[in-house]
C-alpha cells in the first residue's frame, strides 16, 4: 500500500471569496480598524434607530405634513428674525 493523500479539511475558496480576503489582508492595520469601527458604529446606529424611533410613541400622534412644510420651508416673520438676534 502506497502512502496515504492528505486529508482536506476545508474546501477551497470561491475565487470571488479569494479576492476579498486577499484585499482585506492587503489593507493597512489601521484601515482595518476604521472598517471595523465604522460597521460596529452602523449596527449600534441601526439598532437604536429600531428600539426608539421606528414607530411613533403613541399611535395618534401624526402631525399635517402640509403644516409641517410651511412651517420649514416659509421664511421668517420680521418677529421671528427679532427674537433671534
Amino acid at each position: 500500500m502506497g502512502p496515504m493523500p492528505a486529508l482536506r479539511l476545508s474546501a477551497p475558496l470561491p475565487s470571488r471569496t479569494r479576492s476579498l480576503t486577499a484585499g482585506w489582508r492587503r489593507l493597512s492595520p489601521f484601515a482595518r480598524d476604521i472598517v471595523v469601527v465604522l460597521l460596529v458604529k452602523a449596527i449600534v446606529l441601526y439598532a437604536l434607530w429600531f428600539a426608539f424611533f421606528r414607530a411613533p410613541a403613541a399611535p395618534g400622534m401624526t402631525m399635517d405634513t402640509r403644516a409641517v412644510e410651511q412651517r420649514i420651508i416659509a421664511p421668517a416673520t420680521d418677529s421671528e428674525s427679532a427674537r433671534e438676534h
